[in-house]
C-alpha cells in the first residue's frame, strides 16, 4: 500500500533532546535542505525498516526523480 502525502502537509510537534535539535539543524544547513525534508526522509527510512508501510512523501520522492546519488 503506497500513501501519497504530496498534497496534505499537517503540523506534527515533537520534543527532543537539544543535542538532537542541535544536529539535525547543523546537518539541515550542510546538505541545504529544510529540516522538514530530512525528518520525512528518516521516518520514511524507519518506517520501511519496520515493514509497515511504503510511504511516498513529496520530499524523497522529488529527490528519486532527480536521480540523487
Amino acid at each position: 500500500m503506497k500513501v501519497n502525502l504530496k498534497e496534505t502537509k499537517r503540523l506534527f510537534t515533537v520534543r527532543l533532546d537539544e543535542p538532537v535539535i542541535r544536529d539535525l539543524k547543523l546537518l539541515s544547513v550542510d546538505l541545504d535542505k529544510p529540516i522538514s525534508d530530512l525528518l520525512a526522509e528518516a521516518i520514511s527510512d524507519l518506517v520501511r525498516k519496520h515493514g509497515r508501510t511504503e510511504v511516498v512523501y513529496s520530499t524523497v520522492a522529488t529527490e528519486t526523480k532527480k536521480g540523487k546519488k
